[in-house]
């Protein structure tokens, strides 16, 4: 009988130790121990009130721990978060039908659209109607159609901020970029007076993105308050009287017979992803200046010249402020301040739902990413990497300047740099973005000598820019605003 007790125990030890070597092979073949997962004190929930309320500091903190890649659970999902530059240009890369960006459109028409029904026409509008369109309308051949009436805009606007004891640093960039931007691409009926609804919904983008609860009832209203808007210029187009920008435009959704309450979150998201970014960029480029008394005195000193020597004067750049002749030489230190700017505010750039197996690159390591995971790409590894970029983490005016010049968004080539997308979702409205920002600095320090307020009336040896917000999203946001004073400069 003890005989038989002890075969009985040895045999269930083989049979269990065997049933363990299995589940171990089956779960290390299905569970990779690369990239390394960030721990968590709740299952499931994992890391999702971090992603909510802190994403870029909570990304930043994991990449310094964990590496360039890493796994995050939030809500029972499972995120690799890529920051180097293999694998940022792995996942750019990569087969579409592989790695969807279809998550990323559709919580950008969640936050925009609450009506979900209307989603996948939205989807269809924006990627097959509107995008082709834009995609003429915004490449570098027909952008000089488009910059000097820009130039004009702003100068117009810009002009309403003069005399002012104190103006608002990102009113007095960002209102002049919103209303000269809307007008080239949308026609002067486009209504110019909803930059406070738009902007209010706009800083609330962090918050609905990270899905974070009870964001507040006013930016709601102030959507709804531009849909209305956005309603009555696309009912009342009329191409008798309408300029030709907005019979085109408007021309679209008649010609695909689209609903008015299609058409128009179509076109708050365009207008969402035209200005989310490049008003933050625009906002850091003359804080950082600001705080470097030097660069801004060499780059204002650059279009001074630029502007004499190769316009004649002031109202000739104005009427002739043409991408041929933006993107010159005369213009490389401004340039080299925006691609700088644009690599050091990039934070979480795409998100990507993996809808097979697939194998990423990274370095001498392959990053495994199953099937139904998400991929998010944070570019901050890549452009802070201290091995590409030497005080990475430091504003340097000229670092893109080349010994010769060859081009505005050439001067990146050799650098990690993915402030602009990469592969198939390389940012469409690019080179507007890049002339936006070059005629609105130009024409802002042609006119003002321009001196940060400090905070609270304090008196300090050296002017501090604000801190970045832990709850960027796409570029980073300051915490707070920044206040200026604006001297008229006599014009040469």
């Amino acid at each position: 009988m003890t005989s038989s007790v002890m075969l009985v125990a040895q045999v269930s030890v083989v049979v269990v130790g065997l049933a363990i070597m299995i589940v171990s092979r089956i779960m290390s073949s299905r569970v990779p121990s690369y990239p390394p997962k960030v721990g968590s004190l709740i299952p499931w929930v994992g890391s999702a009130f971090s992603l909510v309320f802190r994403p870029s500091s909570f990304f930043a903190y994991c990449q310094a721990q964990y590496g360039p890649v890493f796994k995050v659970v939030a809500g029972g999902r499972n995120i690799v978060v890529v920051t180097s530059s293999d694998a940022l240009t792995g996942v750019a890369f990569a087969d579409h039908r592989a790695l969807s960006s279809h998550i990323q459109h559709y919580d950008h028409f969640r936050a925009l659209c609450t009506d979900s029904s209307l989603h996948p026409k939205i989807y269809d509008t924006i990627a097959h109607k509107i995008f082709p369109v834009l995609d003429r309308r915004l490449s570098k051949r027909t952008l000089g159609e488009l910059t000097p009436p820009f130039a004009q805009l702003v100068l117009d606007r810009l002009k309403l901020f003069s005399g002012k004891p104190q103006v608002s640093l990102t009113r007095s960039l960002t209102e002049p970029l919103y209303v000269g931007a809307n007008c080239v691409l949308f026609g002067t009926r486009f209504p110019q007076d909803t930059y406070e609804d738009f902007f209010m919904l706009l800083n609330s983008l962090p918050k609905r993105l990270c899905r974070r609860p009870f964001w507040s009832l006013p930016s709601s209203r102030a959507r709804d308050r531009l849909l209305q808007r956005i309603s009555d210029y696309l009912k009342g187009a009329n191409p008798a009287t309408d300029d030709n920008l907005a019979t085109s435009f408007t021309a679209l959704f008649k010609e695909y017979d689209i609903p008015v309450n299609v058409a128009a979150p179509s076109v708050l998201l365009i207008m969402s992803s035209l200005h989310q970014n490049t008003v933050n960029v625009i906002f850091w480029l003359f804080a950082w200046l600001l705080a470097d008394p030097i660069a801004l005195a060499a780059v204002r000193s650059e279009i001074d010249r630029a502007i004499r020597e190769d316009f004649g004067n002031f109202q000739t750049f104005i009427a002739e402020a043409n991408p041929e002749k933006l993107d010159s030489p005369s213009f490389a230190l401004l340039n080299s301040a925006i691609l700088e700017t644009m690599r050091l505010t990039s934070v979480q750039t795409g998100v990507r739902l993996a809808a097979i197996d697939i194998d990423i690159k990274e370095g001498e390591k392959t990053v495994p990413i199953l099937k139904g995971e998400y991929v998010v790409l944070d570019p901050r590894g890549a452009h802070l990497d201290k091995n590409s970029y030497p005080n990475c983490d430091k504003f340097i005016v000229d670092r893109f300047v080349e010994s010769e010049y060859r081009g505005d968004l050439v001067a990146t080539a050799g650098y990690p740099y993915f402030a602009l997308g990469a592969g198939k979702h390389v940012c469409k409205g690019r080179f507007l973005a890049i002339y936006e920002i070059k005629v609105l600095a130009a024409i802002y320090l042609s006119l003002f000598d321009v001196t940060p307020v400090s905070r609270g009336g304090a008196l300090h040896s050296r002017w501090e820019p604000p801190k970045p917000s832990a709850q960027s999203v796409g570029t980073i946001h300051p915490v707070e605003d920044v206040f200026v004073r604006l001297c008229p400069r006599s014009l040469f």
